[in-house]
């Protein structure tokens, strides 16, 4: 490789414009194993925030209480994959496939209000995170904008893979206060995800497991060192 290389320029580091519209950074870097083919590596990171594309959340999660609305979610992602460039271009250059596998994990927290035996609304403030490992290939096309710059389009990388979770609140609870945060979080209807809960006088904790699905596409400006 070290032969074949020498005389180019062999890195390319690579910023993905879409996710920053939802507070995400997610940069990347590629780099070639042979004449035709390289190893590119992506991460993602999201601060924990108010809820991106939240039409999105609620196509696929039923939330009669509206606990969604003050929820934060955060996210960090990891993805490697191998990337096949199919024509007899330069490398970075072209239409290719590439499998891959990515770890995300997401942190969330959010608040579920609650009537005590007096009537007094209060909140139950639940934290935890969510692990999902996933595998695909995705499909794009790479451009040379000038000798240093590039313009990556990742047009579709539909994944599949799993996931389990756990969510808790360490509060005091008597039994009445349980009885509303069993209503309140069996309203929460997770559809893409088993869920099991279990409210006692030590708190809530929320558990999820199941399949996870996802699409990757990117497009990323890059430059080639």
């Amino acid at each position: 490789m070290s032969a074949v290389y020498s005389q180019e320029k062999t890195n390319l580091v690579k910023l993905n414009l879409f996710p920053l519209t939802a507070g995400n950074l997610s940069i990347e870097y590629e780099r070639p194993i042979a004449k035709r083919i390289t190893v590119n590596g992506t991460l993602s990171w999201r601060p924990q925030a108010s809820l991106p594309y939240k039409s999105i959340w609620e196509s696929i999660v039923e939330d009669e209480e509206g606990v969604l609305e003050t929820a934060k979610l955060g996210a960090f992602s990891m993805t490697p994959e191998v990337r096949f460039y199919l024509g007899k271009k330069d490398v970075f250059k072209g239409f290719y496939i590439a499998p891959f596998i990515k770890y995300s994990h997401y942190n969330a927290k959010l608040n579920v209000s609650y009537d005590d035996e007096f009537g007094v609304e209060k909140n139950l403030p639940i934290e935890g995170g969510l692990n999902a490992l996933t595998g695909g290939f995705s499909v794009g096309n790479q451009w040379h904008l000038s000798k240093n710059l590039s313009l990556d389009w990742r047009i579709i990388g539909p994944n599949y893979g799993f996931s389990n979770g756990k969510f808790e609140s360490k509060t005091n609870l008597n039994s009445i206060e349980q009885q509303e945060i069993r209503e309140q979080l069996g309203d929460l209807d997770l559809v893409i995800v088993k869920t099991e809960l279990e409210v006692n006088g030590d708190g809530a904790t929320l558990r999820t497991k199941g399949g996870f699905t996802g699409i990757r596409t990117a497009l990323s400006i890059g430059y080639r060192f």
